[in-house]
């Protein structure tokens, strides 16, 4: 059962690993220093765009993606609690001295008279009166406040409509406060006979902003004049927005607002009697507020980490499509070296060949220990040389070459002395260290006769062992141990330690560390350090007797 599930679990795998054979001892990928340049300018662009877009990101200085639509409300309302709606005061003319003010509580002469308008109907008004001073006019300044706006085009849902109208008209002392009067006859015709009477009118709207993620006050501005003789009339309907914010990380984190986003004004001028029959009493200046019937729907959705990312990948992709540059580089490079590698090893003599290249990497000359070679001749031997390595690097190439080696051999030997050759192998001599005095005495004189065969291969050349051998005694042995004795006419005979009759036993020792690398490239750069024997010094004495 438990090995069942260990193989389901090994069918289901998905992040096997493939071995990936170096192209030169401890290389698995070729590199250059051309692609190293090209790897830090790349990658290091890349890093710093990554960190851009993060900044910006996390200032909110990425735009996010709004939707906008206008959509009618039959039914709303909208509460300006603890919220100016809008101001009024004189406006200021430095050219006219000693200005009045209409709005002084010793001497009123525009009495603000706020009324609650309940489906159509006017409710008691509630006198504004304000002692506060415009920063900017040095005038008193009139705010509303603390009112609700409503509006229904549904006539069977019971929402009534509320609207507030601000009416500036002559005032009535009956009206006012202990402590309020209002301004003689002489002082109003004074008022209304100065050069300019201009009424500041200053609305207040907000805004969501997008970089802040906060609502902001929007001040709108602007003047109405005003006389004795007409009415000034305006109407200010609201327009609000309904704004959802998406401000999610990953995954949706939706914040709603709603606020009136804007007014429209609708402006007339009337004449005096129009309000006089109504009312009473002159009235000079008139605003009606209102809540229109039009909305506008906004979702604000910001960048989430995905979409942030996404973006700099396609970004960094860009970049990184230049990296092809360097890899083709380095695949011609890696290519050019691998050719004339194989082709040194049949030819060594080009080892001590150099290639003159140009700036552009084009061979302009070739020279010999430093003498100059005919040039187009030896490049046209050179190519060809080149077109037959490429072919000999191909897998299938390889594989022909060794079935040839084996028919070869299948040739010159029976089926079961190659068949033999599966359980023949070097004895691994670290196994046998042992702490027992007389094994450890034993190892010693097999270690002492091997070394006794490498200091004869340093004085001597192995042809000189052979003759020595032939002549003072054909049959010479060393002992190595009592159950194996090589002669040293085996050691002439150009074969195989395993190649013979099947059914011999050939003793392990005849096989030694050195024939786990004898045919490797690069012999002389390889040493066992846990071994007394001087493999070194042997695979150089092999090497100068080849040349010979």
């Amino acid at each position: 059962m438990i090995k069942n599930i260990q193989e389901f679990l090994r069918r289901v795998d998905q992040f096997g690993a493939n071995y990936k054979p170096s192209y030169a001892y401890g290389e698995v990928q070729f590199k250059t220093s051309l692609g190293g340049l090209l790897s830090i300018l790349l990658y290091g662009a890349s890093l710093s765009y990554l960190i851009y877009e993060l900044i910006l990101w996390r200032s909110g200085q990425i735009l996010p993606k709004v939707t906008t639509m206008a959509t009618e409300i039959e039914s709303y309302s909208l509460n300006f609690d603890q919220v100016t709606v809008a101001e009024f005061c004189l406006r200021r003319h430095k050219s006219i001295p000693d200005q009045i003010d209409p709005f002084e509580p010793e001497n009123i002469i525009l009495l603000p008279m706020l009324y609650k308008v309940i489906e159509d109907e006017l409710q008691i008004p509630t006198p504004l009166l304000s002692k506060k001073l415009s920063p900017e006019h040095k005038m008193i300044v009139i705010e509303i406040r603390n009112i609700e706006l409503s509006n229904n085009e549904n006539e069977q849902i019971d929402h009534k409509n509320i609207e507030y109208t601000i009416m500036f008209e002559e005032c009535d002392q009956s009206v006012l406060p202990e402590g309020w009067t209002c301004a003689k006859e002489e002082r109003v015709k004074e008022f209304f006979s100065q050069k300019q009477n201009q009424l500041f009118i200053r609305t207040f709207v907000n805004q969501y902003n997008t970089s802040t993620k906060q609502l902001e006050m929007i001040e709108q501005d602007y003047y109405a004049s005003f006389d004795n003789k007409t009415t000034y009339f305006s109407q200010l309907s609201f327009g609000t927005s309904n704004v959802s914010v998406d401000t999610g990380f990953l995954f949706e984190n939706i914040e709603k607002y709603e606020f009136p986003s804007q007014i429209i004004t609708y402006i007339q001028q009337m004449d005096l009697d129009y309000f006089t029959h109504t009312f009473q009493k002159d009235v000079f200046i008139v605003f009606e507020f209102e809540l229109g019937t039009l909305q506008q729907t906004i979702f604000v959705e910001y960048p989430k980490v995905s979409e942030v990312l996404a973006n700099i990948g396609s970004i960094i992709s860009f970049f990184l499509f230049f990296s092809n540059v360097a890899y083709l580089i380095n695949e011609k490079t890696l290519e050019d070296r691998v050719v004339r590698a194989v082709i040194e090893m049949y030819y060594p003599q080009l080892k001590n060949i150099k290639f003159i290249s140009n700036w552009y990497s084009k061979i302009i000359g070739v020279k010999y220990f430093d003498k100059s070679i005919p040039f187009n001749k030896f490049m046209q031997k050179y190519r060809d040389l080149t077109e037959i390595a490429k072919q000999k690097l191909c897998l299938t190439n390889s594989l022909y070459e060794v079935s040839r080696l084996q028919f070869i051999l299948r040739s010159n030997f029976d089926y079961e002395i190659l068949s033999s050759c599966h359980s023949i192998g070097i004895k691994l001599n670290i196994l046998e260290t042992s702490s027992d005095p007389d094994e450890k005495s034993e190892i010693q004189q097999i270690n002492k006769v091997h070394d006794f065969h490498v200091e004869n291969v340093d004085d001597q050349s192995l042809e000189e062992i052979r003759v020595q051998a032939q002549v003072n005694n054909p049959q010479a042995t060393l002992d190595i141990k009592d159950q194996s004795i090589i002669n040293i006419d085996q050691l002439q005979k150009p074969q195989s330690f395993f190649i013979g009759n099947a059914n011999q036993q050939y003793p392990n020792n005849l096989l030694s560390d050195e024939d786990f690398y004898i045919l490797m490239q690069n012999q002389q750069d390889i040493k066992f350090e846990n071994s007394k024997q001087q493999s070194t010094i042997y695979l150089q004495k092999i090497q100068e007797l080849n040349t010979k």
